[in-house]
């Protein structure tokens, strides 16, 4: 029998219309070709396999060849290791993004420190007091402010003990190799400092080194390290403790009288010059990316009421830097500013209006692992794995030179998995970000897997709530109400969209950082935090495999996606304005996997929040992750990129999705009660389509719960069988202005997963085949119909 709905369900596919765009400016650069960095780079450096030269670390290249180098650990203001040679071994993490391991040091070693503080605390001592030697060290003994470039040179900027210093590492070539130098000067006077400045010595020193001084160690590997001081504090001795750690106790420093410390290998520095105030490199130096770049826009060819435009990415461009976006937002003149993975922000203008000639401007780079850009009152927030970075032109040519640390309390490992992910604020003006759960997700960390929030003068940090796993996206909308998304793995049956609430668990048992009661199928229960390596090594657990226990109870999504609608989701965004058609208020949903973007139908029953999606037919060349409303012409901006399991044909792409005033065909609401669905669309339907309950297919099922890695989906009805609940549409009814439409079905009860296929005219006579998928946590009233 030929009914529409037959029909429908041979040829439906998620989507209205799915519209192609045309391939522009294609990504075609030799992939083996490294890009043109700056004089720094930030990420997790690894000295070998299993050992980590800084979590956090700060790797400069000191000279004009780029032969020398070295890496800060800015979780403990250490000098890590310095080397001569290669810089890092990248593999191909440069060009892609699926596994990004962290790369090593490639080059000869000259000396290194241990792990451990690079100063001592304000009682002298050594001694690492953080959990598990993660993180950063406290506030009052050592903290990192940031750091500002000068042409090549980079000065950091921290405290010791409260006291503002600046530090400038540098490399002085001479006849017998050169020297790494540290040149430091403390903006306030201070007493009693100590700083590291190697590891490995294998005797014993305990000698004055102030003014000009020169000394030698020999090192356990036979080296002779020599170290020459340039204006050092009076009183100043060079010291080895038991350790066999090289250090240097200050004497009464000056404030603003800088001195210098030269290490080498072997032969003696040689190092005489009396140290620069470091303060006038404060100003920022010249613009180091002026080649002028200049895309064109694509407008799109849709036939919808909305249309993907192409703001076509700066690839290839002169530094071969990658374009896979990662967030962005929108500056006070109409320019936006959108970071890249590899560690680039771009500014680019001619957006908003008649889309023609785009202009991008280099403006930083060297950042950890971007994913989430935030403007406020026309400052650059970037969210990167080690901190929030706010970035500053000091001397206005275009270009950050200031780098300042905004909030680095966030822990990182160098497992790749632990993405942080988007940033937003709240009315109140503090900051939030995801991050993402280990992969495997033997958790070690207290912050893998959480959603945090941050002040908004970036001095605390806190979890807000637990049980992540992989959210690549999220939003804070108008009311401060906070969603987040999350993908399809372990412990997540399928991909899902979550309300968060302060304090709430969602599911993913690795990373809920706290104790649950989980429980056995034979009833048993134990009470643990799963988050806690000790505690899975005492109960024998894995943590994230099918025969673990499963926690009593977690803060449910809510909405699920079947694996066809997404199977790896990226970020949401409130519809704020009138401009783009009827959805003022609603959330949007974008699908990072599958390059979709969906509507989401709000549905509250006595307090219980679910919702329903619709697609809106429109495919984007990259997967969508982040999304913001342009506060000049109120349309829709997406970027996103290509990277594991997704369906993306470019590294990444940035996108305007234009409302172009046609009729919306979709549905704007949906509800569940007792007795059916009822759906409110945007335009008027045809009343003798719409009530012909034969052009409509409802289903309901669910997803198993566990620390297997996804799930079939099940019935509702025999949870053992892998099958949906097929159920009858006994009629349909439209009201009056021919928009809402209910739909009687027997049989809805609580479930992971509904979906109406439907198969309708409008009233104007255009044919609308799509599908609608919701969540039902509860039912509302039965709707009265009128036969």
């Amino acid at each position: 029998m030929h009914t529409p709905i037959n029909r429908l369900i041979r040829r439906l596919v998620p989507l209205v219309a799915i519209g192609f765009l045309v391939a522009t400016g294609a990504q075609a650069a030799d992939p083996k070709d490294e890009p043109m960095r700056g004089p720094f780079w930030s990420g997790t450096i690894m000295r070998a396999k299993d050992k980590a030269a800084a979590m956090k670390g700060l790797a400069i290249t000191l000279d004009a060849d780029r032969t020398h180098h070295v890496v800060y650990d800015l979780d403990t203001l250490r000098l890590s290791v310095a080397w001569s040679g290669d810089f890092l071994e990248f593999g191909n993490t440069l060009t892609k993004i699926e596994w990004p391991p962290p790369p090593s040091v490639k080059g000869t070693v000259a000396f290194d420190t241990a792990a451990g503080a690079g100063w001592a605390d304000p009682k002298g001592s050594l001694s690492d007091p953080r959990v598990r030697h993660q993180g950063p060290l406290p506030k009052d003994w050592v903290h990192y402010e940031g750091l500002v470039v000068n042409g090549s040179q980079v000065v950091l900027r921290y405290t010791v003990g409260g006291k503002p210093v600046l530090e400038l590492p540098s490399f002085v070539a001479s006849g017998t190799g050169g020297a790494f130098t540290r040149t430091i000067q403390f903006e306030k006077s201070a007493d009693g400092a100590i700083l590291v400045l190697a590891s490995g010595a294998s005797g014993t020193v305990a000698a004055d080194f102030a003014g000009t001084a020169i000394a030698a160690v020999t090192l356990t590997n036979g080296i002779s390290l020599s170290v020459d001081g340039v204006e050092v504090p009076q009183g100043s001795r060079l010291e080895t403790t038991t350790e066999g750690t090289v250090v240097l106790r200050l004497g009464k420093i000056r404030s603003n009288k800088p001195f210098r410390i030269a290490l080498s290998s072997g032969a003696k520095a040689g190092v005489t010059a009396k140290p620069n105030d470091l303060r006038p490199l404060l100003k920022g130096g010249p613009a180091r990316w002026t080649t002028p770049i200049t895309t064109q826009g694509i407008a799109g060819n849709e036939e919808g009421p909305y249309q993907v435009d192409t703001l076509t990415e700066p690839f290839p461009n002169p530094y071969n830097t990658r374009t896979f976006w990662g967030g962005f937002d929108f500056l006070p003149d109409g320019r936006a500013a959108i970071c890249a993975f590899h560690g680039d922000v771009w500014i680019v203008s001619g957006l908003g209006g008649k889309l023609g000639e785009l202009k991008w401007k280099r403006f930083a780079t060297g950042l950890f692992q971007p994913l989430g850009l935030k403007v406020v009152k026309g400052d650059i927030y970037v969210a990167g794995r080690d901190q929030i970075t706010r970035l500053r032109d000091v001397n206005g040519d275009g270009e950050a030179d200031a780098y300042d640390n905004f909030n680095n309390d966030t822990v990182v490992t160098a497992n790749y998995h632990e993405f942080v992910l988007d940033l937003h604020t709240d009315s109140k003006g503090n900051f939030y970000y995801a991050k993402g759960a280990p992969w495997e997700p033997s958790v070690t960390s207290p912050h893998q897997g959480t959603l945090i929030k941050v002040s908004r003068d970036g001095k605390t940090l806190e979890v807000v709530a637990t049980g992540l796993r992989a959210p690549n996206g999220m939003t804070v909308g108008p009311d401060n109400t906070i969603l987040v998304g999350d993908n399809q793995g372990h412990w997540m049956p399928s991909s899902k969209l979550n309300l968060v609430k302060p304090g709430a668990f969602l599911g993913m048992v690795p990373s809920a950082q706290r104790e649950l009661t989980l429980r056995y199928p034979d009833g048993r229960e134990i009470r643990m935090n799963p988050s806690d390596p000790e505690a899975r090594a005492q109960h024998k657990l894995k943590g994230w495999d099918a025969s673990m226990p499963i926690p009593t109870a977690y803060d449910e999504p809510i909405c699920w996606l079947p694996m066809r609608w997404d199977n790896s989701s990226g970020g949401q965004v409130y519809v704020t304005g009138n401009q783009w058609g009827p959805w003022k208020g609603a959330p949007l949903f974008l699908s990072y996997g599958k390059c979709l973007l969906y509507g989401v139908l709000w549905d509250e029953v006595d307090g219980t929040v679910q919702a329903a999606m619709t697609p809106f037919g429109l495919r984007f060349q990259s997967g969508v992750m982040r999304a913001r409303f342009n506060p000049r012409d109120g349309q829709l901006y997406a970027c996103g990129l290509k990277g594991w399991q997704n369906a993306a044909s470019r590294d990444g792409g940035f996108y305007r999705v234009r409302y172009t005033g046609k009729p919306v065909r979709n549905p704007i609401k949906a509800h569940v009660a007792q007795n059916g669905i009822q759906l409110t669309f945007a335009s008027a339907l045809d009343r003798k389509s719409a009530e012909d309950a034969a052009g409509y297919a409802a289903e309901l099922w669910n997803y198993r719960y566990s620390g297997g890695y996804g799930s079939p989906e099940v019935s509702v009805k025999t949870p053992a069988k892998a099958a949906h609940d097929k159920l009858e549409v006994k009629g349909a009814h439209l009201s009056a202005d021919g928009k809402t439409l209910f739909l009687e079905i027997e049989g809805l009860e609580k479930a992971d997963q509904w979906s109406v296929k439907y198969a309708v005219t409008m009233a104007d006579g255009t044919e609308v085949r799509s599908e609608v998928i919701g969540t039902i946590k509860k039912l509302g009233p039965a709707i009265a119909t009128h036969r």
